[in-house]
């Protein structure tokens, strides 16, 4: 297959996913207590639950779709069949019914645990396809790379466009139930579409080395990949820290917008140079993790955030005309680990097939997406819970000083500071790209 059509198949399809998760990390908590009227921990709680179900049902999902087998492959026919379901619970969660006080909580809770299961139906099996497109660890560089340049072309087609596209729809009422709702159609069908042609231009390899004879129990797989997988231990510790770092900037930055309104620019304007800061930093972050390494990588880009948190806490957003630049910087770095993370994913798994001699495929992806939806759900629910506690007030038009001020040094020093802990973690990793190389080409045997 060209390998233009290759990567580029394999990145439309995160297109599509992300214009779901980003609506979720970006505007979900913002629509339950801005547009929906729940209190804030109330918001954080349903965030919470749903992406906790989300995270519980992926290694489930992992498990079965690497044991699965059919003419297209174990992963792709999951992505085609599933994204239709996906697109329908995708509006269903932006509905709003016509409900009040614990019985509204839990209809929007429902909604959001029927979007979360049709979103680990293909999510799981698109990460897991990257480890059967390529056994190359420098291709799965370049295609994490592609992944997340079109995943920030989501980011960025969310953010430009969810807000005004709503608010057009509603006859320029800024937080209408209905503007939302088509919002949210419009966004599922194009989904919809990059999931498909994501099905049509890729293609899976066998995997490496003997298919084993009986595969072990469940739980016990999973167990016996974390106690003898070294790699992917530390991952999953660098994988927890880092989603909180991303969740702690993301859910919390259209409350800071909105307290700062009458400073700040429109929210979709800082949120999409935000998104196009991080689009234009995923080549950068490639490119330096190409030549000098992953975790160089890495410790660049933590630097990097943590001089724009300390100029955000101790000297205030830098505004150009309206925009705070330490926000639009924060975006340039945090791409960085997004590349990192899915290029050394993958990479794991022959880690670990090499060191026991079983391919656990479902064991390292559903772990990591495990980890990954248990952190964000962690962090939505502190969020919630912070909104509450520093005195944010939905029904507001402007919040306090105190508050919005407590709202800032919040974004200017957690990702930062969890950011740190992240590097720490990382520099425990035993596995190199030149250690990968060896594995792969003693299994290739």
């Amino acid at each position: 297959m060209n390998r233009f059509r290759r990567l580029a198949g394999y990145g439309v399809g995160d297109f599509g996913l992300n214009i779901y998760w980003h609506s979720l990390s970006l505007i979900l908590v913002f629509w339950y207590a801005e547009v929906v009227g729940l209190e804030p921990k109330q918001a954080g709680m349903i965030y919470f639950f749903g992406l906790l179900w989300d995270a519980v049902s992926d290694p489930l999902v992992a498990s079965f779709s690497a044991k699965s087998r059919s003419k297209y492959g174990s992963y792709r026919p999951f992505i085609l069949f599933g994204s239709f379901a996906l697109g329908l619970s995708f509006c269903l969660l932006f509905w709003s019914p016509p409900f009040e006080g614990w019985l509204l909580f839990f209809a929007l809770l429902g909604a959001g645990i029927i979007f979360r299961t049709c979103y680990t139906i293909v999510a799981v099996p698109y990460a897991a396809l990257s480890a059967r497109m390529t056994f190359s660890s420098v291709e799965r560089s370049e295609l994490s790379g592609v992944r997340m340049i079109f995943a920030f072309c989501g980011m960025l087609c969310v953010t430009s466009f969810f807000f005004p596209l709503s608010r057009e729809i509603a006859g320029g009422v800024d937080k209408d139930a209905g503007g939302f709702f088509v919002t949210a159609a419009i966004g599922a069908c194009v989904a919809t579409m990059a999931l498909v042609l994501c099905f049509f231009f890729t293609e899976e390899n066998e995997p490496l080395g003997k298919r084993p004879e009986s595969e072990p129990p469940y739980f016990r797989g999973y167990f016996d990949s974390l106690r003898r997988n070294g790699a992917l231990r530390v991952l999953l510790l660098v994988l927890f820290i880092n989603s909180a770092s991303g969740a702690s900037m993301l859910i919390p930055m259209a409350f800071y917008l909105e307290s700062f309104s009458e400073q700040f620019a429109r929210k979709e304007v800082v949120m999409s140079l935000y998104a196009f800061a991080t689009l234009a930093g995923t080549p950068v972050w490639t490119i330096v993790a190409r030549n000098w390494g992953k975790k160089t990588c890495w410790y660049i880009a933590t630097g990097w955030m943590v001089l724009v948190g300390l100029s955000l806490l101790f000297l205030g957003p830098f505004l150009i005309n309206g925009v705070p630049l330490q926000i639009v910087l924060f975006g340039f770095a945090g791409s960085a680990s997004a590349v990192i993370i899915w290029a050394i994913i993958p990479d794991t798994v022959e880690y670990g097939q090499f060191a026991y001699g079983r391919r656990d495929e479902g064991a390292v992806f559903g772990s990591s997406l495990f980890v990954q939806k248990a952190s964000g759900a962690l962090t939505g629910l502190m969020v919630g819970f912070v909104l509450s506690g520093i005195g944010y007030q939905p029904d507001l038009e402007v919040q306090s000083a105190e508050t919005a001020m407590k709202l800032s040094d919040f974004i200017a020093v957690v990702p930062a500071a969890l950011m740190i802990a992240a590097s720490f973690a990382l520099y425990q990793m035993p596995l190199s790209r030149d250690i990968h190389a060896r594995i792969v080409d003693e299994l290739s045997r």
